[in-house]
């Protein structure tokens, strides 16, 4: 029965199918396409605050009318006559409160996460019920009904993936328990659906064989294999194999065993030595461990804590930060922590297809992923879905890199390090990173050196500053080096500098070259930031006002607005700070002092007829 805005009786939402909304039995009529979009929209979100730009964007993408934000006001009034007070107003957002009784989406995964539990827990028989109660509530694919919108349609692939881990699960423990006829249908009717997913046809076979269907499991195995082959270009799993050898040989074990079919031979931690002299950054410590440790919450949206990204320029100690969080934090990840560089040795970003094979292994599935990319991240974002894994992946050049990496959902959380500021990257968490304070640098060097060698060094610390800068690649450079020359104080040391010609090849020391970080720094440049980072190597000091910047970058084939938002995107340039400002100077920026030395250095040897 379908009835108006006003029929009386407790509201229920459904979304796991068409998308309906009910009134106690009468079914309400929800209103045009796009006001049912954003009602699924909301209910796909239900409890979280989603801004008044998000929800645009669902509804029209790409191709906004001026009167957007006017068209979405009409439709959360009109939603709000069928929801009742279930939608609820922020200065920047909209959200829709409901309970686990109220949205079939939220009892699902209270129903999914209470089997689960039970499952660890041993109660099989309890756990059967639970997942089975959670399955049953699927009607058709998710919000069948909006497909046509491309959110409704990433949302309805998004939410299958999690149906079908949850009727995986629940599948085992029916074929476990010698219930297999009753699913023989419903799973080979998804396995067809779903043929990448081997543990369906896994379940599929196994089921088949304990009702007596030998023949028929062979098929599917033969079936399967020829689709892999044809796809893909690979064999068939080594656990699908082995059940295909037991079936084929009237041994069939009567269980499928895909949901661990490489078990983690230990609990991964990659992460690298943390520094026992770390130093500073107490308040970006403070903050990434009450994100990670779930402790601290972004306001407006929580699932911001998924995803934090650490930027800042060359040298800042981006990589440190997130080691040495990720140490302080590591006990809280059940599974463990992965440690990925996303850059060759020499700077060059690593090919997606080898940077996911590493993270496969990591997680504990050592297989070669598909080469088809969409498959191979299926697979990477189903094995990660259930699984508690702190991810570090550590100099990303670009948002599509980080993007395709993200899990699609689940316990893990992920810190990225970039060089650039990733600003297209959706909904994560920002912490931008400077150089070290004098007082950081003076506790750095005094632990490495011993108190004596840097007593009285405030003035050398600020001569040293003025000529190189205080990143922590520069002060750690300056320790190492002073480890060397024993015979020489800090202030000694920054006397001498101030006497020399200023060049990137004094902070060498070792296999730690400040030259070589900023040339693979400058490698990863794009041709048009390449350009201007050569041009404001004229200018003659790092720090310079709005006209000095646009004289630098008159002449080339962008505008100077451009030019200059791409250099900010990759931490070349920035608006000062009060301290940095020439005299008299309105509008002005800087680039990191050593960042300047090295265009400078780029610019005399083009006039040299250097490469």
């Amino acid at each position: 029965m379908v009835g108006s805005i006003g029929a009386a009786g407790p509201l229920r939402f459904t979304i796991l199918g068409p998308l309906q909304v009910w009134s106690g039995d009468v079914r309400l009529e929800l209103g045009p396409y796009k006001q049912r979009l954003l009602l699924a929209a909301l209910l796909c979100r239900a409890n979280t605050v989603l801004s008044v730009d998000q929800l645009i964007d669902v509804l029209w993408a790409d191709d906004q009318p001026r009167t957007a934000r006017k068209n979405l006001q009409v439709y959360v009034s009109a939603l709000r006559k069928i929801a009742r007070d279930h939608i609820g107003h922020l200065p920047y957002g909209y959200t829709l409160v409901a309970t686990a009784e109220e949205s079939d989406l939220l009892r699902f995964d209270r129903l999914a996460a209470a089997g689960r539990q039970a499952q660890r827990e041993g109660g099989t028989a309890a756990a059967s019920a639970l997942l089975g109660e959670a399955v049953r509530l699927w009607r058709d694919q998710p919000l069948v009904d909006l497909l046509g919108s491309p959110f409704a349609a990433r949302e309805s692939e998004r939410l299958t993936d999690r149906f079908l881990a949850v009727y995986e699960d629940w599948a085992e423990l029916e074929v476990e328990s010698g219930r297999a006829l009753g699913l023989l249908d419903q799973l080979g009717e998804l396995a067809d659906r779903h043929p990448f997913r081997e543990r369906l046809t896994a379940l599929h076979m196994t089921a088949l064989d304990q009702v007596g269907g030998r023949r028929q499991a062979l098929a599917c195995f033969e079936a399967h294999r020829q689709f892999i082959a044809r796809e893909l270009g690979l064999d068939p799993s080594p656990v699908l194999r082995r059940l295909y050898r037991e079936i084929l040989a009237g041994r069939g074990s009567g269980r499928a065993e895909l949901r661990d079919s490489r078990p983690v031979r230990c609990k991964p931690a990659q992460l690298p030595r943390d520094v026992p002299d770390f130093v500073g950054r107490s308040a970006q410590v403070e903050e990434l461990t009450g994100i990670l440790s779930g402790e601290s919450r972004c306001p407006g949206d929580p699932r911001c804590t998924d995803v934090t990204a650490i930027s800042g320029p060359t040298g800042v100690g981006k990589t440190a930060l997130a080691v040495h969080v990720g140490h302080l934090v590591a006990d809280g990840f059940a599974d463990g922590q992965i440690f990925v560089s996303l850059g060759h040795p020499d700077g060059t970003p690593r090919g997606w297809h080898e940077v996911l094979a590493e993270l496969l292994r990591g997680a504990g599935l050592d297989v070669t992923p598909p080469r088809e990319e969409r498959a191979a991240l299926a697979l990477w974002r189903s094995w990660v879905a259930e699984r508690q894994f702190l991810l570090v992946l550590d100099g990303a050049t670009g948002e599509a890199e980080i993007r395709r990496l993200l899990p699609g959902r689940g316990p893990s959380r992920t810190l990225v390090t970039s060089a650039r500021r990733l600003s297209g990257l959706e909904c994560v968490r920002r912490l931008e990173l400077g150089e070290f304070t004098p007082d950081e640098a003076s506790e750095l060097l005094t632990r490495v050196l011993g108190e004596p060698r840097v007593a009285d060094a405030a003035d050398a610390l600020q001569r040293i500053k003025q000529l190189y800068g205080l990143s922590p690649l520069v002060v750690r450079t300056l320790a190492a080096k002073l480890t060397v020359l024993v015979h020489l104080s800090l202030r000694e040391y920054a006397e001498q500098l101030g006497r020399r010609p200023v060049a990137l090849d004094e902070l060498s020391v070792g296999e730690v070259s400040v030259h070589d970080r900023y040339r693979r720094f400058h490698q990863g440049l794009t041709p048009l930031q390449k350009a201007a980072f050569g041009a404001l190597g004229a200018l003659p000091r790092a720090a310079f006002d709005q006209a000095g910047l646009l004289a630098a970058l008159d002449g080339l084939a962008e505008s100077v607005e451009r030019v200059a938002e791409e250099l900010m995107e990759a931490n070349v340039v920035a608006v000062a700070e009060d301290d940095e400002v020439m005299a008299n100077a309105a509008v002005h920026y800087r680039m990191p002092r050593l960042a300047h030395r090295y265009a400078a250095a780029l610019l005399r040897s083009a006039g040299q007829g250097g490469s």
